[in-house]
């Protein structure tokens, strides 16, 4: 049962399950530089809103600080999202299908989720090295700061991903975590 199936059912979820712990923790790293992307995003836009209308000279540094941001967001929450499980799983017809064919499938998903990661590192790493010696065109910074966090966070979801550690239930395929209404 999920936690939140057994917190409404009126059973105590374990305390380790229940509380994800500080967002300002090495385990909710992710999450935290979502967060402060997100910040960063709002506040870049609202100053670029701001300059545009009160003063002479708009600021031009806004929409790349955002646009980076967001680039780091999405790669981020998509590390914290693999973690809680929150990514879709279109597992209707999977469903369908005797044990034994979807233990195949699931294992076939996992590998192949696993290699799309160490690719995405590998290709985001290589981006990064390089894309050193080109400038962002606004703010002046190589390009190699834009690429590196998000190769960093190809890397997490990776790791993300090998903690979920399917062989320790024997590779057995779970249907979707939504919960009924």
């Amino acid at each position: 049962m999920t936690d939140s199936v057994a917190f409404a059912a009126g059973t105590a979820a374990p305390a380790a399950a229940s509380s994800p712990g500080p967002l300002l923790s090495l385990r909710r790293a992710d999450e935290a530089i979502g967060v402060a992307c997100t910040i960063v995003i709002v506040l870049s836009i609202t100053w670029g809103v701001v300059t545009r209308y009160l003063f002479p000279q708009p600021a031009s540094w806004t929409f790349e600080v955002a646009v980076i941001a967001f680039g780091w967001l999405v790669f981020f929450g998509a590390a914290a999202c693999i973690r809680w499980r929150m990514h879709a799983d279109v597992d209707a017809l999977v469903a369908m299908f005797p044990p034994p064919v979807r233990r195949a499938i699931f294992i076939f998903n996992w590998w192949l989720l696993a290699a799309l990661f160490v690719t995405l590192t590998a290709m985001f790493v290589w981006q990064a090295v390089i894309a050193h010696s080109i400038r962002v065109v606004v703010i002046d910074i190589p390009r190699s700061v834009v690429y590196a966090p998000m190769a960093f966070a190809s890397l997490l979801m990776l790791v993300q991903h090998l903690l979920l550690k399917p062989w320790a239930s024997g590779w057995q395929w779970q249907p979707s975590s939504e919960i009924a209404l």
